[in-house]
């Protein structure tokens, strides 16, 4: 019975702040609702949508009424099922408009709010401006996090806040910018708003109207990807790209970093400099773009032109933006397989992007620089820095642990992808398989060939979107969220 009961306050508790998370995102409606009657669209969708999604909440809530304060445990499972209730109540304005069906819908939602930016949504130039502007805010909603936002709004969340963070945005540990953890979460918010508004004005200025300057803001610095055009920002102006593509690195960039940097601004070079995993973050990026555009030279026969189809693509895949300012599948297979590699690196910690993470990547070359050096010196003690900060043995295990598991579920995922594909006939090379594989999972969106940038997820069997929605899922809460739900003794009280 104590088992039972304990479960029961267990359930109650995460429950309850799902009910208040539901409660805010009904006001996110407002803004398609705005958008709809501005252009002339249909209203009931978004008032039906707003309003089952904030009567969810308040039902919830009032059952839910008598709960306790938040722990550990309600962390994993708010998280957990707050990504999939978002995903599905954000599916209902494609289902009303009548622009994807059921399925479909759930698939572009939950690519929304993961900030994944693989679509299945046909004739986007032709659906209502209200759905595109939707589309775009899921996933500027998902990109700093729905819980970090409902801790930084909501007084109730200021208890157990920390642990909400930690299990939303899991890493080596959350940075606290601030005594308290409600005011870290508004001023990565802060940040997150305000560099908004600025590239807002910015596309505006570089001559983009106000309706796609607003959804291509929404999409950048989230670095989700969701465009208003079939051919994402390929026939956009050439300085509007080259601007997204300084804004897509901020977006992958640590927040918490950018914060320190802002307060200060005229140390804010130093700042950043001094922070090793972001001089890493340049220097991956100058790599790949140097060594890109040595291949794409020849292929445009424009140095310019190379060099921003260069940067934009390093700068979109390696953050997880998954924006295409070319046809990438057009280039050689050596060109492909450095993107390929690029999605299994993702932002810096802290940032918006998905993947791995840079800081991972750093500190596991790290680790192999130590087992070298103590094949020499095997009585040595060999500390692991990551600038002037010693990495505990436990974290760095659980780096391994984490880069080991990401690996197996892309290998996993990409054998089940591949038979699925079997199954329903349909002849889809390896390459192009296991881009959708990594796209999914490192919250990207586009692959190669049939699920390529001009391409669409559409024509995928319905099993195997199933399987893509489970992986951006479990990609955007970092594998151990997921896992930990799926365990026996998690439900045990």
């Amino acid at each position: 019975m104590s088992r039972s009961r304990s479960l029961a306050v267990h359930l109650r508790s995460a429950f309850h702040l799902l009910a208040l998370v539901l409660q805010w995102l009904g006001l996110a409606f407002l803004v398609p609702l705005g958008a709809a009657g501005v252009y002339g669209e249909p209203l009931w969708p978004w008032l039906l949508t707003l309003g089952v999604t904030s009567a969810l909440g308040l039902a919830v809530r009032w059952i839910t009424r008598e709960a306790e304060e938040v722990r550990v445990r309600e962390a994993f499972l708010v998280v957990g099922l707050s990504w999939l209730l978002l995903a599905a109540l954000g599916s209902l304005p494609y289902l009303l408009l009548g622009a994807l069906s059921p399925l479909d819908a759930l698939f572009e939602s939950m690519s929304g709010f993961t900030t994944t930016g693989a679509t299945v949504l046909p004739d986007i130039e032709g659906q209502p401006r209200s759905l595109l502007l939707w589309r775009a805010l899921s996933q500027w909603l998902g990109g700093m996090g729905i819980i970090v936002l409902a801790i930084a709004v909501l007084p109730k969340l200021a208890i157990g806040g920390r642990q909400l963070m930690e299990a939303e945005v899991p890493g080596l540990e959350v940075e606290r910018l601030t005594p308290r953890i409600r005011e870290t979460a508004r001023a990565l918010w802060k940040v997150y708003v305000g560099l908004s508004v600025v590239q807002l004005l910015l596309l505006m200025g570089v001559g983009l109207a106000p309706f796609e300057a607003l959804a291509h803001t929404f999409t950048t610095l989230s670095t989700g990807g969701f465009g208003t055009r079939s051919d994402s920002l390929a026939s956009f102006p050439v300085p509007a790209q080259w601007l997204v593509v300084g804004f897509i690195l901020l977006g992958g960039t640590n927040f918490a970093l950018l914060y320190r940097a802002l307060r200060k601004p005229l140390r804010a070079p130093g700042t950043l400099w001094r922070d090793e995993e972001f001089r890493f973050y340049l220097a991956v990026f100058a790599l790949i773009t140097g060594l890109l555009f040595v291949n794409l030279w020849g292929f445009y026969g424009s140095a310019e032109t190379a060099l921003r189809h260069s940067a934009f693509q390093v700068a979109s895949i390696m953050t997880t933006t998954g924006y295409a300012s070319a046809d990438f599948d057009r280039w050689d297979p050596a060109a492909k397989l450095l993107l390929l590699a690029l999605m299994f690196l993702g932002g810096s910690a802290g940032s918006t992007g998905g993947s791995i993470k840079l800081v991972r990547t750093l500190l596991i070359f790290k680790l192999l620089i130590r087992e070298v050096r103590r094949v020499l010196h095997p009585q040595a003690v060999i500390p692991i820095r990551l600038g002037s900060r010693v990495i505990g043995e436990e974290a760095l295990r659980g780096v391994a642990a984490f880069a080991i598991l990401y690996v197996t579920l892309f290998a996993l995922g990409s054998i089940v992808f591949m038979l699925d594909l079997q199954r329903a006939g349909l002849d889809v090379p390896v390459l192009d398989a296991i881009s959708a594989v990594a796209a999914s999972l490192g919250n990207v969106g586009p692959g190669f060939g049939v699920v390529g940038p001009m391409a669409s997820y559409a024509p995928l069997p319905e099993t195997s979107k199933l399987l893509l929605m489970f992986l951006m899922w479990i990609g955007r809460l970092e594998i151990f969220p997921v896992l930990v739900l799926l365990t026996r003794d998690y439900w045990r009280g």
